[in-house]
């Protein structure tokens, strides 16, 4: 078995799938009835197990195949690599040998192809021969044609939670036998990192097996908060320094819109990530000011693309954050 763990514990069956429960029950249901359709969308944020759950269909359509024979009638393509035309009529033409069981086309990246290649699909996206199945996965529906998007049964796959990505990565680190090297404080901050992507935080916790040092910065991005919040620009830049011995400048950026999203719901009473650091205080905050710096964040995220100095251009923000 793969010593990789996205791999090694990638789903076999609905019952694996992790936080996506109601497009299982959807899905188990359709087939139970055989009310499946035979065009298929599958849209969501990256690594929440919607390619994975598109194999599965194609195990549940096969359940007497052999491996070797599923391989056959099911063919995963990556759109980004086959965007044109010539590449779908490959595809329609490939259909029409004759293989037992059902034959499912995976389409991954699916927003990648172009109009005309979409266009040249429609036709047998809407009628495709007996016993073959679309399923278009794609992290982008917004950019899919309006005509494609009303031929599929849309199944929208969401975030995984952080208490369910929790408990997931801590029955790993239990199953590898990594608890002295991974704590629970630790996996506790790779779920954070995760936001919400199963497969995310696999690769994290993936550099544990190479021997890597997985660094727990969540209490530093509480303090990094606080001190951004009470315009604290000296302890800010302090912790951001130190934040980048292990992080990319992106991923700081971004992490913080993280936090000051939590910090906007929690005071409409919902519950996230930051009650962990705050206790069962009532935690009351200025909204407009969150909006503000979330707002400030997004255009530091957009100056790393203008500029190859990403450190100036992450200081000069969270400068700005304090202001």
């Amino acid at each position: 078995m793969s010593d990789v763990l996205a791999l090694k514990y990638r789903p076999k069956g609905f019952d694996q799938v992790i936080g996506q429960d109601n497009i299982v029950k959807q899905l188990r249901a359709a087939l139970e009835t055989n009310t499946l359709g035979h065009a298929l969308l599958f849209c969501g944020p990256r690594g929440t197990g919607k390619t994975t759950t598109a194999r599965i269909i194609a195990r549940e359509l096969n359940p007497d195949l052999t491996d070797a024979e599923l391989a056959m009638n099911v063919s995963e393509i990556d759109a980004a690599s086959n965007t044109g035309v010539d590449n779908v009529r490959e595809i329609i033409e490939n259909i029409r040998y004759n293989t037992r069981g059902h034959k499912v086309i995976i389409l991954d990246e699916a927003h990648m192809m172009t109009k005309n290649a979409f266009n040249a699909l429609l036709k047998t996206l809407e009628e495709p021969p007996p016993g073959v199945m679309f399923i278009l996965v794609t992290t982008e529906p917004h950019k899919l044609i309006a005509t494609v998007v009303s031929r599929c049964q849309k199944y929208e796959f969401t975030e995984v939670d952080r208490e369910t990505l929790e408990d997931y990565y801590n029955a790993i680190v239990q199953g590898e036998n990594l608890e002295d090297t991974i704590s629970r404080d630790v996996v506790y901050g790779i779920s954070l990192k995760a936001e919400g992507s199963v497969r995310d935080g696999l690769s994290i916790l993936q550099k544990a097996l190479s021997g890597e040092t997985i660094a727990d910065n969540s209490k530093t991005y509480f303090n990094l908060v606080g001190a951004i919040y009470s315009q604290d620009v000296t302890t800010a830049l302090d912790l951001v320094s130190g934040l980048r011995k292990s992080e990319d400048a992106r991923v700081i950026i971004q992490t913080l819109e993280k936090w000051f999203y939590w910090c906007s719901m929690e005071t409409f009473g919902m519950r996230t990530p930051v009650r962990e650091y705050f206790g069962e205080q009532e935690l009351v905050f200025d909204l407009s000011h969150l909006q503000k710096l979330f707002d400030h964040c997004l255009d530091v995220e957009r100056s790393f693309t203008a500029t190859p100095n990403s450190k100036t251009v992450l200081d000069m923000g969270i400068i700005k954050l304090c202001l």
